[in-house]
């Protein structure tokens, strides 16, 4: 029967304790380099407009448009994804807090 002390355990919980912090740190350096991709495919986006003279954009601008749109909203599913991994992980660090 193998024996396990308090002291390895809380040693073991703190390590884990820290690489969730580290999850934590490159969840959220993600999450803001996805915010700052998103928007500026957005800027891109909303900046299209049609070319001098005409009312209408261009079939190859309304494709360039929608293409640009789709790319953002999966954008924003990705950053949602990553802000469920930080949810999870301060849970995980929350309950490991709770080992005394």
């Amino acid at each position: 029967m193998a024996n396990i002390t308090k002291t390895q355990i809380r040693s073991r919980k703190n390590k884990l304790y820290d690489r969730l912090q580290e999850l934590l740190d490159l969840a959220s350096d993600i999450q803001s380099e996805i915010e700052e991709l998103k928007d500026e495919i957005e800027d891109e986006s909303s900046n299209i407009e049609p070319y001098e003279g005409s009312y209408d954009l261009t079939e190859e601008q309304e494709e360039r448009q929608e293409w640009l749109d789709s790319a953002a909203s999966s954008l924003e599913d990705a950053y949602n994804s990553v802000q469920e991994v930080i949810d999870n992980s301060e849970y995980a660090q929350n309950s490991l807090e709770e080992i005394d």
